[in-house]
């Protein structure tokens, strides 16, 4: 099985440096930089994926920081979807990467979609 990242940062980059696509958009909705439009659209690309993806239980299971989520290669309409996420970085001179590995580490949760697994690679 093939896991897929997004990480927001160039390939000269650590990936354990980078955040992942979800905390940057958070942090440039939250800038105060943004036209209301685009808030707006990520507002209602975040409900979409609260609405289609599970949330692990991040915060219920106290995981380290090494546990990160990586998307099933198989979750192909999920992480098309994700790319409208990732065109809205772009547009900001934000670049996104993509991340894959056969091996994402020690899993802690595992759905349909996605895992979580902790690496000190990643």
């Amino acid at each position: 099985m093939t896991y897929v990242r997004f990480v927001s940062g160039t390939n000269r980059e650590e990936p354990r440096d980078q955040h992942g696509v979800v905390t940057e958009l958070r942090m440039l909705r939250d800038s105060g930089t943004l036209a209301a439009y685009e808030v707006e659209h990520i507002n209602e690309l975040f409900k979409w994926f609260n609405e289609e993806l599970t949330c692990p239980p991040f915060r219920k299971k106290r995981w380290s920081a090494d546990a990160i989520s990586w998307f099933k290669g198989s979750a192909q309409d999920l992480i098309s979807r994700f790319r409208d996420m990732i065109a809205i970085l772009e547009i900001h001179d934000r670049p996104v990467r993509m991340i894959t590995t056969d091996d994402p580490g020690r899993i802690l949760y595992e759905d349909e979609h996605q895992v979580v697994a902790e690496s000190p690679e990643y």
